[in-house]
């Protein structure tokens, strides 16, 4: 058995989906260019020891997707994909926050009909003391009707009941930096690598238990922690992008979606 075939062979998942990821990859890595024709389903087959439909399938998932396009007796090749939501960007800074926020369509998932007293455990530094009361809201984020980001947000119960449509309607990033006279004055982030939940996976269109990048994030003002976010994005969309010789920052490095 050929490792490419002994590795598919370790996984529960089907077969053609270990392919579509795969082929994925192979694109986004510029392996198989743009514009490039794919290797023929013949060379497919015997490099991965898989049969004819496990190919066709797994490349129905890219063509799906507008990776690749397929014609008739031409074979297959890699699709141009318009500037989009794979163009977007990770922020690393608090303005980079609210302008993505700016960007992306926000469907509410859940809104909590009462206050909560506590946060969860944040795992991050932070100076200031929490607020009396908070207001969760569960959103989807989105862009061009991929969905690119899963969020659970705890807003300062004070801040929410003044603008309560603002926050229905909008990325809570967004609101809370119109608020007349509010600055913040302290916010960090941290990103680290974790399995997706039932409703973030649902949310996400990705398998229960698929690896996600997680951003927690917290915002501060007059002394109090006034917003605190933990998103899930498909690690499609995110890479890390490190200047090995930059000083080192206190907000951390640059975290940029895949394929710029």
């Amino acid at each position: 058995m050929s490792a490419p075939a002994a590795v598919l062979a370790r996984s529960r998942q089907p077969l053609y989906l270990q392919l579509a990821a795969e082929f994925r990859g192979m694109i986004e890595a510029g392996t198989w260019p743009v514009d490039g024709q794919i290797p023929p389903l013949e060379a497919l087959m015997a490099r991965y020891e898989v049969s004819r439909m496990t190919v066709r399938n797994a490349l129905g998932e890219l063509e799906a997707e507008g990776l690749v396009r397929r014609g008739r007796g031409k074979g297959t090749f890699v699709e141009r994909r318009m500037p989009g939501v794979a163009e977007l960007e990770l922020p690393s800074t608090w303005e980079e926050a609210v302008a993505l926020s700016d960007l992306l369509g926000t469907h509410a998932i859940v809104t909590s009909d009462t206050e909560v007293q506590t946060l969860p455990d944040m795992g991050m530094v932070c100076t200031a003391a929490p607020a009396p009361s908070y207001r969760y809201l569960c959103r989807l984020h989105s862009r061009d009707g991929v969905p690119y980001c899963y969020s659970e947000v705890y807003v300062a119960a004070q801040l929410y009941r003044r603008y309560p449509d603002r926050f229905e309607a909008h990325a809570a990033a967004s609101v809370i930096a119109r608020i007349p006279r509010l600055v913040v004055s302290e916010s960090r982030q941290k990103l680290s690598i974790i399995q997706a939940g039932f409703r973030s996976a649902d949310a996400l269109r990705l398998e229960v238990g698929h690896a996600v990048a997680e951003v927690r994030r917290h915002a501060c003002a007059r002394g109090e922690i006034i917003y605190y976010a933990r998103l899930e994005f498909p690690p499609r969309f995110v890479k890390l992008e490190l200047d090995l010789l930059a000083r080192p920052s206190r907000e951390g490095q640059a975290a940029r979606p895949a394929g710029r």
